[in-house]
């Protein structure tokens, strides 16, 4: 058993997930985006396994929504000291005051078949049966969000799916019951 994890760090409840996005994005980086094994993504990118009318299903009839650098929370070291299981690692921190129910940010990377997808993957989330997201090559900042399995702590946010009026369907990162201080 460890000792809580450090104040502020996202601890992701894990369940299955949903989410499509398209696209790269504008170029903008996070100030910060751990040790640069992966490249910063605003959206998802699309591995051609997946067939155009499933991609269309997923994305919907509007443009693709580009989430950029969030100003709500920020990657940064788990100091080597502190008693986690992901000590001396990269982790995702509240930059602000995060309120119960709150849209965070939304979980982006490759999107492919089951077939097509990396199997050792740490980053991987089912976005429909058959269809799985992957950031760790390419991702979002959510991808730092650490697992809360040994921490000693509850979970503090949760994958939740969403759908856009466009009807682009989406896996967006909501804080759980509890506030999550800066």
């Amino acid at each position: 058993r460890f000792p809580p994890a450090p104040a502020g760090l996202l601890l992701l409840l894990l369940a299955p997930v949903a989410l499509a996005m398209s696209g790269s994005g504008s170029g903008r980086k996070p100030k910060c985006f751990g040790d640069g094994k992966a490249t910063f993504i605003e959206r998802n990118v699309w591995h051609p396994s997946v067939p155009d009318d499933l991609k269309k299903q997923l994305i919907g009839s509007g443009k693709c929504i580009t989430q950029g650098p969030s100003t709500r929370v920020q990657v940064q070291p788990i100091p080597a000291t502190a008693k986690h299981p992901a000590a001396g690692q990269w982790g995702l921190f509240a930059a602000a005051t995060l309120h119960p129910g709150e849209h965070v940010l939304d979980y982006v990377g490759r999107v492919s078949l089951a077939e097509a997808a990396e199997p050792d993957s740490d980053y991987v989330a089912e976005l429909v049966p058959g269809v799985l997201v992957d950031a760790a090559v390419e991702g979002g900042e959510a991808r730092f969000i650490n697992d809360f399995h040994g921490t000693g702590k509850n979970p503090n946010v949760r994958f939740q799916r969403r759908e856009e009026p466009s009807g682009e369907k989406r896996l967006g990162v909501h804080v759980m019951k509890n506030k999550i201080k800066k």
